[in-house]
């Protein structure tokens, strides 16, 4: 992926992904993924990019996630955790793609569990 801000692309499609987790993404999710995509440091073509990942199904397959620098993967995995419980419903297709993310960004256990303790899910 190339263009100004990678990394925070690579951020917004992971917790993209996330929304899309259950198959769905809800108002909420949609709402609250918007709403961080208009605040990002993005240019246009990069915000048009961010947002069509909201209309068309993203899996977490779909993300080159050994691009993302090693010290944003716990943020990003905490961040995810978030997006799963924008709608206050944890959909166990939620939590295998968190599962998944925990391995894909190489957090270990005890990191994962202290991250998903103190967000309450």
């Amino acid at each position: 992926m190339s263009g100004d801000n990678p990394q925070v692309l690579l951020a917004l499609e992971v917790w993209i992904a996330t929304a899309w987790a259950d198959g769905v993404i809800t108002e909420a999710e949609e709402a609250g993924m918007k709403a961080v995509i208009n605040i990002a440091r993005l240019t246009d073509e990069e915000r048009a990019t961010a947002l069509s990942w909201l209309t068309k199904k993203i899996e977490l397959d779909d993300i080159n996630v050994s691009q993302i620098a090693p010290d944003e993967r716990k943020n990003i995995f905490a961040a995810a955790i978030g997006v799963v419980a924008m709608d206050e419903d944890v959909a166990a297709a939620e939590t295998r793609f968190l599962e998944r993310l925990q391995i894909a960004l190489q957090i270990d256990d005890a990191t994962a569990s202290s991250i998903r303790t103190h967000a309450g899910v």
